[in-house]
Parts: structure tokens; sequence; C-alpha cells
């Protein structure tokens, strides 16, 4: 494989599942794709190191979406014990240039790039040319970061958004921070999760004298969607608005113009849900709000959109040098 390939290796190391390919970082496509159990290996590096047992070789580019914190060449995972850096990944790879993004960095930069067919719509409106957009990841873990355009690049941002105060809850509605026991504001990292999802569910059910059933996020998902389980269907119903409420807050801090992008497990695994009229009621509200919001775009991405991996190919390309005229940054 020659020194200027644009091929490399290409993944997302998430808390529960980690996805790897041999990716085009110009055409983003992918193949030979592996998905892995998170929890069936000591690091990162153990199972690249079996993924490429089953590849003829590894190109010296590696690039990879981290469920984490980014600091220069390390890597922290949030839900495991993970620490490692680029050395320790090319360790493993022989790869000469490595490179991490943030998993919701990851999102953003992949957005521009996804076709009609790896999104859901939720509601109608119309992106706003070179408008401000905004990717929400809510599954494992809570995480959001905005695309900006600088003029002549797209540059994605991110925060700590899990450790915002949860929207307040409308009149009539359930209190989950009353049912958690909470005094103050309740992070809305503990609820727009998958671990949220739980309580939730149990919160409801002993609300109305019901012992439930110890279910994980996808059982209590399914049983939601196909109305087997009452109190299942009013926790996804609960769980659409109070994501929508959150989402249009965070589309008026950042002015998401160019639309709000929604990922992760919960979303993906219920987007009949969020189409229901609740989240969109919620993420628009009403007065200066809705007119604010009302022509923003939403979209839900399919769980095949191969996101992580689509940006952190993008952030490989960006932070590769230029060589030439036939090189192409994917920021734009």
């Amino acid at each position: 494989m020659v020194e200027n390939s644009r091929q490399a290796l290409v993944g997302a190391i998430g808390g529960t599942y980690i996805s790897l390919a041999i990716g085009d970082i110009d055409e983003l496509a992918v193949s030979n794709f592996a998905l892995l159990n998170s929890a069936n290996f000591k690091s990162p590096m153990e199972a690249i190191a079996r993924y490429l047992k089953s590849v003829p070789r590894c190109p010296d580019k590696v690039g990879l979406s981290i469920a984490g914190q980014v600091e220069g060449d390390t890597a922290t995972m949030n839900h495991l014990p993970w620490r490692f850096d680029w050395n320790d990944i090319r360790a493993v790879t022989g790869a000469r240039h490595v490179a991490f993004v943030n998993e919701v960095e990851a999102l953003a930069l992949a957005v521009p790039r996804m076709s009609a067919y790896d999104l859901i719509p939720i509601g109608k409106g119309e992106p706003r040319l070179h408008g401000t957009r905004l990717a929400i990841s809510a599954g494992t873990g809570l995480g959001s970061a905005a695309l900006l355009w600088t003029g002549e690049k797209s540059t994605a941002m991110s925060g700590n958004s899990a450790l915002a105060s949860l929207p307040p809850i409308a009149e009539g509605e359930f209190d989950i921070g009353a049912a958690l026991g909470a005094h103050g504001p309740v992070p809305v990292g503990q609820v727009l999760t998958g671990k949220g999802l739980v309580a939730l569910y149990a919160a409801l059910g002993k609300s109305k004298g019901q012992d439930t059933a110890p279910l994980t996020p996808e059982q209590i998902t399914k049983a939601g969607l196909s109305g087997e389980d009452e109190i299942a269907s009013a926790t996804l119903e609960l769980m659409s608005k109070w994501l929508g409420r959150f989402a249009g807050d965070l589309a008026l801090h950042f002015g998401a113009s160019g639309g709000v992008y929604l990922a992760g497990g919960m979303p993906s695994n219920m987007p009949i849900v969020l189409q229901s009229g609740g989240f969109r009621a919620a993420f628009e509200g009403t007065g200066e709000r809705q007119a604010l919001l009302e022509h923003v775009p939403v979209h839900v991405l399919k769980t095949g959109a191969d996101a992580g991996m689509r940006g952190a190919a993008v952030a490989l390309a960006n932070s590769l040098p230029v060589r030439g005229p036939g090189f192409r940054r994917l920021s734009a």
C-alpha cells in the first residue's frame, strides 16, 4: 500500500460497542466492517488486534471516534476504565498517522455527508445554507456538538451538555426529580440515557402501584412500541417530550438553523414515537420560541448510518497535511 493511499482503519470506540472498518477517507466508503462488544476486551488495542487478524493489511492511517474525552494525543473513555494514546494505537497497528475525535464531534462532522437514506425526518423544516447544525447523541451517555461554518470550513465544537439541568417539567407531567429523590435540579444526563429510561420506567410503575420487571432499555423500548406494556409506552412518550425540550433549548443556544440531528440508541430505536407529535411540540414550544424553531428541521440518524466512523474519517482527513492539488479536506 503506497504512502499516499487514502485508505485508513476507522472506528468508533464506544462504551457498549466498538465498530471498526477499512475506509476510504475521501469517499467515506467502508469495507470489512465489524461490530464488537466492548465488554469482551480489556482495551481498545486488544479489540483492534483481534480485528486486524481478519483483514489482509492495516493501512498506515487510523482515525477513531471516542466515547470520552480527547485531549491532544490522549483519549479517556467516559464509561469504561480505558485511557490510551496515539502511541498505544501505533503499537498495535503500525500506523504512521493517528487521529482521535470525541464521538459527538465526530457525529457533527459526519452530518453533512449523510444521505436521505440515513435520516428519518421528525416534522418539517428546511435547513439554512451554512447554518449551524446541532448533533445530539442519547444512548449509553448524553452528548451534543455544534457544527459551525467559519466562512471557509466547518468546525465541530462540543461541551458538557449532560451536566445541564433537565428542562422544567410541564404542569401535570410526571416529576422525575421527585421520583429519583433529587434535591435541586436534575442533570439531563441522568435522564436522557439508557439508565434514565430504566429509572423512569421503574418510577412510573411505582407511581401507579405496579411492580415493573427489571427490563433493559431495549426491552422497555420494544414493549412500549408494541403497546403490550402501558408503563413502557408512557415512558417512551415522556422521554420523547423531554428530549424535545432539551433539543429545542440547545437549538436556541446555538442558533441551529442548519438543523438538529439525533443519534444514539434512544432516538434511533424509537423514531415512530418521536414522529407522533409530542417531541416536535415540546421542541418548538410556543410564542417567540415557536417562531424561531418551527422551521428548523430535525432528523434521526438510523442505526446503520455509521456516523461515528464517518466522522472519524473526516477528522482524520482534516488532520493530514496538505500535500498537493490532489488533496481535499472534508470539513466544508
